[in-house]
């Protein structure tokens, strides 16, 4: 079986984690601060405080920006839980909208109908590698907190995906754009909040007290994140390679292939395909041919918390329609091919025609 993801890894980042082990410093240390200089530089921001996790990095972000019980925090509905359970930790109530289905990020006008005096942030993940409208989502006037989990390395105009909002935040996941197997980061330009989250980051050896958490990043983490950094534009040239050849292999056909255009980049985290009316049959018929094909996203917000699908209707079709393909650096150029050979036969099965490619 073709795996729909697996992370890319090798000698280097070996030789770091031994290097570490070798120092017994294994927990946070000198190879976290060098981590978060790197990221510093990559985006760049002015600070950066490594944690345990993307879901922690959330958390942190809200409580940082004095997000509390009664507060409302605006997410979108086509994206992890992990979104869901980090409002609800700081004990704010969540206030999921619909997508765009054209690139299945946050959708701007319905954020702005969202809009109360309860608001106290938005968080705009950036979809499957597709940067998403950030630069029109800060002018609504809430804190935005940037979600690059998914685009690290794509830009919006002349910015990094992360150099946006009061505070951006990535998760290091397995599977992510880059590893540290588990692992986030928080990143700002704001010394007062990067100070408070700090603080929260670690609750030993303090003056005084009131709530803060153990999420700090290990050294072992770190090391393998700075080899991870080193190698990201070489990922993404891999990912984008791939793409290409998945979009050949659509060419001429029905399917809906995915959107970028000059202004907001995309660097394949995923490669999503919407096929018109229902994706059902296609996962079925690839996964019987050794193809880890996978709905894009398990289970969407709205229906976790029971809302009705008619309010939610660019998630509702992207549910019905989309297929997320094996796309991973160390995909190599054989499995390539029979992902490609598999979708061309695909579509000549369900004689599809009429190319559909969104691009604005």
């Amino acid at each position: 079986m073709i795996p729909h993801s697996k992370p890319t890894l090798g000698e280097d980042e070996k030789k770091a984690c031994l290097a570490v082990l070798d120092s017994l410093q294994i927990a946070q240390g000198e190879k976290v601060v060098a981590f978060e200089k790197a990221f510093c530089e990559l985006i760049p921001r002015r600070f950066a405080v490594a944690v345990s996790s993307g879901t922690s990095g959330l958390y942190l972000s809200l409580l940082a920006l004095g997000v509390r019980k009664g507060d409302e925090v605006i997410v979108p509905s086509f994206t992890c839980a992990a979104l869901l359970h980090a409002v609800e930790a700081a004990g704010a109530c969540p206030v999921v909208v619909d997508i765009d289905i054209e690139d299945y990020n946050i959708c701007v006008p319905e954020v702005k109908k969202k809009l109360s005096r309860k608001t106290k942030a938005v968080i705009v993940p950036h979809a499957f590698g597709r940067a998403a409208r950030i630069d029109e989502m800060e002018c609504l006037g809430i804190p935005v907190i940037e979600d690059g989990t998914q685009a690290l390395g794509a830009r919006v105009g002349s910015k990094n995906v992360g150099a946006f909002g009061a505070l951006s935040i990535f998760s290091f996941y397995a599977t992510k754009m880059i590893t540290t197997g588990e692992g986030g980061i928080i990143l700002t330009d704001s010394r007062k909040l990067a100070g408070k989250l700090l603080d929260l980051r670690d609750y030993d050896k303090k003056s005084d007290y009131h709530f803060r958490t153990n999420s700090k990043m290990t050294d072992i983490e770190a090391a393998i994140g700075l080899e991870q950094v080193k190698k990201l534009p070489g990922f993404i040239q891999r990912r984008r390679e791939i793409a290409f050849h998945y979009t050949q292999a659509l060419k001429g056909t029905s399917v809906i292939v995915p959107a970028k255009d000059a202004q907001r980049d995309h660097v394949y985290f995923r490669y999503v395909i919407r096929i018109p009316k229902k994706s059902q049959g296609w996962l079925k018929q690839l996964t019987g041919q050794g193809i880890d094909a996978k709905r894009p996203i398990f289970k969407p917000l709205h229906r976790y918390l029971g809302l009705l699908d008619n309010l939610f209707p660019g998630t509702t079709q992207a549910m019905k329609e989309t297929c997320s393909l094996p796309i991973f650096p160390s995909l190599g150029s054989e499995d390539r091919d029979h992902v490609c050979q598999a979708l061309r036969d695909q579509a000549r099965s369900h004689l599809c025609a009429n190319p559909i490619v969104l691009n604005r």
